[in-house]
């Protein structure tokens, strides 16, 4: 134990001597020049070249992956406008088929319906308008109905409810006599 504990002190008396040299040597190297902290960046005109044309790449590649981000967002803005009319044509089909369904249920109930109401039923719906003069109930103080269209069905179908105007009139009047119309 004793042999340990000398070498010990001999290597730290050692690492005393000479640990303040250094730190001497270098505080007088400091002191007799003042040095200025200088960035020196020299380069071949071989590594120039690379490293034009590695940013050249780069720039390359950002404008291509830019370039396919705004591909991909116009394929989807088209697909979002081609959702958007096929949305719209729905909208307009369902209204045609809610106008309809009325104008049917009016007519089950045996109430008048205006002429211009059943022509749009029978040329919008044909199977709806032979189903509601089948399903009509005999109504002994049948209503005059509001027509359910508006200005622009009127307006469509004005043109050709002219030649059919004529039987318009006696399918909407309740059958008092008969019962229900059987077709």
């Amino acid at each position: 134990m004793e042999l340990r504990a000398t070498r010990e002190m001999r290597r730290n008396a050692q690492l005393e001597k000479v640990t303040p040299k250094k730190s001497d040597a270098s505080a007088k190297a400091q002191t007799s020049q003042p040095k200025e902290p200088t960035d020196k960046f020299s380069l071949s005109r071989q590594a120039l070249a690379y490293v034009d044309e590695q940013n050249r790449k780069m720039w390359d590649w950002q404008q291509e992956r830019e370039q396919r981000r705004q591909d991909r967002m116009a394929g989807r803005l088209s697909a979002m406008e081609g959702a958007k009319s096929e949305l719209d044509l729905l909208s307009k089909s369902m209204d045609v088929m809610n106008k309809c369904l009325k104008i049917a249920a009016s007519i089950m109930k045996g109430n008048r319906v205006p002429p211009e109401d059943l022509q749009y039923l029978m040329k919008n719906d044909p199977e709806g308008y032979r189903m509601a003069l089948a399903l009509r109930k005999e109504n002994p103080d049948p209503k005059d109905e509001k027509s359910v269209l508006s200005d622009e069905d009127k307006n469509g179908g004005s043109t050709k409810s002219t030649g059919d105007s004529g039987e318009a009139p006696s399918v909407s009047a309740p059958e008092a006599s008969d019962g229900p119309a059987m077709e």
